[in-house]
């Protein structure tokens, strides 16, 4: 269509200033991709909801240089590095702030040999109101005047070309229209989705969660220093007998001056909840009635585990919540949304710029749509495996609350039984390591089918409980971290990756023969190839592998190659050198790229 039709044309409209959304904007600029963004909110979110935020988020970041700002807000890993339950914060009964277990957590404690060896990045964790912020400064300084918050999409429909869309400055009034080769909708519910007749597939709304943001000192009496989340289990009974407390900072450990208590509402409980009342209900439940306590917001949500049938329809691709909604529990909401905008820009990228077909596109969701399914189903048996634990210290639905209090009398008594309820205590919340220990879900997900060349191989074997990752260069999977040298500087292999769109070319010191055939294939599919030589005997343009982790990881001899993504996934790769495996290399870049597929309209 002609310039004059639109206000303003884009190859690409992002639709929602979230975690998701914000993330999109700063990848796309980084590819070199003029968008548009627009957020329906006045600013960020002022809820902290979302708030951990793992190593393969934290890789990401530190690909686009947003790691370090993450960090310098965020909580150190000595902060986060435990989870406690507890009978109790306070109180002076019998019963009353007594440990149930401890466990470590998020590549802390004893997780933290693993977590280290397998990424540069640890772990951290940054409530979404503070990570918002960060996100949309990175976001307005890369695309000046394109991240618009106060505006709302009110409409939107699309043709083979493009999609045309219609947006309202919600301070002015005042509605324009808005033409785009294609649409990211990253707005966080059911509006684009639901515009497109996309069905969501799963559980939903069976619980009504109420969460409490509120500012109190609370040093003399948290679960540790270490400790970021502690779940309470009361043996009190009533109405809220089980709920769990997050530190917020804006300082951490035993410094956090902000909390957010979450507690399930049952249906059949009508309980004042406002923020006048949340005050009181907050002190109740810590035992601390004079407590000094200013609530800052609550809000109300019903957990859902579903799944989008689609995450794209013509030239409109669902993200984040958008296509994907889970329980909080082991925190893959966020992270999945990050990931999934990861996923798409480099995609939309080589798509405009006319490296790849159009196909590529279609990868986004083979990709990403089993990898939602996943994760949200590990998020809904996390959420529920809270019940196997109350249920291991003796509580059943409905029970009398002599019967509850009986029960924790008999678990901490000094007695054989009592012995015997408090090991079976502890073998009980062990499991509740897929939660809290989830390494292997958090950074080993694959993609079986997509933008890669299989190599026949089988993947790696998974661990049932999601702790255990195995890293392999198998074509699909993110590229094994190594430490590597260059000069003085000490650097990861996800490093060798910029943040600029292109690939990147792996191997051993013989490298001029796959250098010959990169530039070549660079130049005739218009796409960066960079050749990289890693060795325990490094030429001067040459990579050291200084400890071997490197050579124990590659899966490939010397002279062979291994190809990954702008997305740090292996593409493609090669056991061997030599003429054949360079020519393979040609054909499976293009495949790759969707040259495989005919394809029109892109």
């Amino acid at each position: 269509m002609a310039q004059a039709e639109h206000d303003m044309e884009v190859p690409v409209l992002v639709v929602g200033g979230g975690g998701c959304g914000l993330s999109a904007s700063v990848f796309l600029s980084d590819l070199g991709v003029e968008h548009l963004l627009v957020e329906r909110r006045e600013s960020t979110s002022v809820l902290p909801r979302a708030h951990y935020l793992n190593q393969r988020t934290m890789e990401i970041f530190r690909q686009h240089g947003m790691a370090e700002d993450v960090y310098e807000l965020s909580t150190p890993l000595a902060n986060m590095s435990e989870v406690a339950w507890r009978t109790s914060l306070a109180g002076d009964g019998p019963l009353d702030a007594r440990d149930l277990h401890r466990m470590d957590s998020f590549g802390g404690g004893a997780t933290a040999g693993p977590y280290a060896d397998d990424s540069p990045c640890p772990s951290t964790n940054l409530p979404q109101h503070r990570l918002e912020p960060v996100l949309r400064e990175h976001a307005e300084r890369r695309a000046p005047g394109r991240v618009c918050f106060h505006h709302v999409m009110d409409g939107f429909s699309q043709d083979p070309e493009g999609v045309t869309a219609r947006v309202t400055d919600r301070t002015t009034g005042e509605t324009s229209t808005v033409r785009a080769r294609y649409l990211l909708g990253a707005d966080g519910g059911r509006s684009i989705a639901d515009a497109l007749g996309v069905t969501m597939d799963g559980d939903g709304g069976a619980w009504n969660v109420v969460s409490v943001h509120f500012s109190a000192d609370l040093s003399r009496w948290w679960s540790g220093d270490k400790v970021l989340i502690t779940n309470f289990v009361s043996p009190d009974g009533g109405p809220v007998s089980r709920y769990g407390m997050v530190a917020m900072g804006p300082h951490w450990g035993l410094a956090s001056e902000e909390w957010a208590l979450h507690f399930h509402l049952p249906p059949s409980i009508d309980l004042d909840v406002s923020e006048q009342a949340a005050g009181d209900r907050v002190r109740e439940l810590l035992k601390l009635p004079d407590l000094d306590v200013t609530v800052h917001q609550v809000s109300r949500y019903q957990p859902e585990a579903v799944v989008a049938r689609t995450f794209r329809v013509g030239r409109v691709f669902l993200a984040g919540d958008a296509a994907h909604r889970q329980p909080p529990a082991t925190g893959l909401g966020l992270n999945t949304a990050i990931q999934d905008a990861h996923n798409t820009a480099w995609k939309l990228q080589a798509v405009l710029s006319g490296a790849a077909d159009s196909a590529l596109l279609d990868s986004y969701e083979s990709e990403r749509l089993p990898v939602a399914r996943r994760t949200v189903d590990w998020a809904m048996f996390s959420f529920r495996n809270h019940g196997v634990l109350h249920a291991g210290l003796g509580l059943m639905p409905g029970q009398p609350n002599e019967v509850t209090q009986a029960n924790f009398d008999a678990l901490f008594a000094d007695t054989p039984i009592g012995e015997t309820r408090r090991a079976r205590t502890a073998e009980v919340f062990r499991t509740q390591r897929m939660e809290y220990q989830a390494h292997d879900i958090e950074v080993g997900f694959h993609y079986e089918n997509g933008a890669l060349v299989p190599d026949g191989t089988r993947p790696p074997p998974r661990d049932p409980m999601g702790s255990a990752y195995h890293p392999v260069t198998r074509p699909g999977h993110r590229l094994p971290h190594a430490w590597l040298a260059s000069g003085e500087d000490r650097v990861s292999t996800h490093d060798l990756v910029g943040s600029g769109g292109g690939f990147v070319l792996i191997t051993g010191p013989a490298a001029d023969g796959w250098r010959r055939t990169a530039k070549r294939l660079a130049d005739d599919c218009r796409v960066e190839l960079t050749v990289v030589s890693v060795s325990d005997d490094p030429g001067p343009d040459d990579y050291l592998d200084a400890d071997g982790d490197w050579a124990a990881l590659r899966g490939v001899r010397q002279d062979g190659a291994v190809v990954v993504r702008p997305d740090n996934h292996v593409a493609w790769r090669t056991v061997r050198g030599g003429p054949q495996a360079e020519a393979e290399l040609g054909s499976a870049l293009r495949a790759v790229l969707g040259h495989h597929v005919t394809t029109t309209g892109s």
